[in-house]
């Protein structure tokens, strides 16, 4: 083996997403024997946070990809260019990530004879996509899921859905959960307010995140009286329908509060963060906020509930009334929402830090490469 282990980390979007935080917070705790690589579809914030960190320009390779499984041709170009870097890069592990990312580094990893190690962020045959959908990835996931040696599932709900939808894999499914890096103390949640609750959502705007069933709710109890406000930020393909959302209710308490690339000076400004999804694997947001010192509130739905630790309140994704009630419920306890704060940013400590994850990473390459 070389006196550096090289891995080359295959990701598909470059934007402020959960698999470029996870690659981000993995790169700061990697060991100095490890040489790490990365693919991705495009430059954006992903490739520049890597800069920042040293990564080299020579160690970042664009590849155009396509969500869209049925865009043969576009898949086999970058099949083709990503196998052309394995070989020219000659990694001990191709570690991929999300669905595209998994078939792009199955197959260079297959036919350059790499171990690869493949990273869940949420399954795509979950509760919550399509049924149609749901069984075409079950058998995608089927057949590339021979390839990989180990499987890294962000949650534990991940590693039970895969194994029961996929048994003949269960014995490569690890589970890892989602960590990132503490902050100071000035970022930390400090006082809660008095007479009114702030509730916050950050996220992309696409169908999986759903922020149309928080609004609503938060909609609700403004025009019942109740002093709530909502802060929304994000980007995405539904940004257009979010804003005209957020005009038709026609009130100030809620508002769009534009994009941003790091949350951590803002969370502190909120008494809560919500986040009411479709599906998810397990949201590096959730854990920000907790790490903040902020209760949440979350659809039951992947990993979610494995952030729940008497810090906060589970909801049924799409239950506007159910969603409602729990804000409701936040707000009627008001004295006691320092308690949830300190309960979340305990057990980010306890179960949610970057080197706790990283360690486990660091573990599961070294059992690949053992075999």
């Amino acid at each position: 083996m070389q006196d550096k282990q090289k891995i080359l980390y295959i990701a598909t979007n470059s934007d402020l997403g959960g698999v470029s935080k996870y690659l981000l917070e993995t790169v700061k705790y990697l060991p100095e024997n490890i040489e790490p690589y990365f693919i991705m579809a495009t430059s954006g914030y992903f490739s520049d946070e890597l800069k920042k960190f040293g990564i080299k320009d020579e160690q970042i390779f664009f590849v155009p990809m396509t969500n869209s499984i049925f865009n043969i041709l576009q898949h086999i170009k970058s099949n083709l260019k990503t196998l052309s870097i394995a070989r020219k890069i000659k990694p001990d592990i191709i570690h991929c990530n999300a669905t595209t990312g998994g078939i792009v580094g199955a197959i260079s990893g297959l036919l350059t004879k790499t171990p690869t190690v493949f990273t869940v962020h949420g399954w795509p045959f979950t509760d919550g996509i399509s049924k149609n959908k749901q069984k075409f990835y079950k058998v995608l996931e089927f057949l590339i899921c021979f390839i990989f040696k180990k499987i890294i599932c962000v949650s534990e709900y991940d590693r039970q859905i895969g194994m029961k939808a996929l048994p003949m894999h269960k014995n490569k499914m690890i589970t890892v959960h989602n960590g990132i890096s503490d902050i100071s103390d000035e970022y930390k949640k400090k006082e809660f307010s008095k007479n009114e609750l702030k509730i916050v959502m950050i996220s992309r705007f696409c169908p999986q995140k759903d922020p149309y069933t928080l609004i609503f709710a938060v909609h609700e109890l403004i025009k019942e009286g109740y002093n709530i406000k909502l802060d929304l930020y994000g980007y995405g393909q539904e940004l257009d329908k979010v804003l005209n959302c957020i005009k038709l209710k026609n009130t100030d308490n809620i508002q769009y509060k534009g994009e941003i690339s790091d949350v951590t000076p803002i969370l502190k400004n909120y008494d809560v963060y919500a986040l009411i999804s479709n599906w998810e694997g397990l949201p590096i947001g959730i854990i920000e906020a907790m790490r903040a010192g902020l209760p949440i509130l979350v659809s039951d739905v992947g990993g979610n509930s494995e952030c729940i630790k008497n810090n906060g309140y589970l909801v049924k994704r799409q239950d506007i009334m159910e969603c409602r009630k729990q804000i409701k419920a936040i707000w009627d306890n008001r004295e006691n929402i320092a308690t949830f704060g300190q309960n979340s940013r305990k057990f980010y400590e306890e179960e949610f830090k970057a080197e706790k994850m990283t360690e486990g990473i660091i573990k599961i390459y070294k059992e690949v490469l053992d075999e």
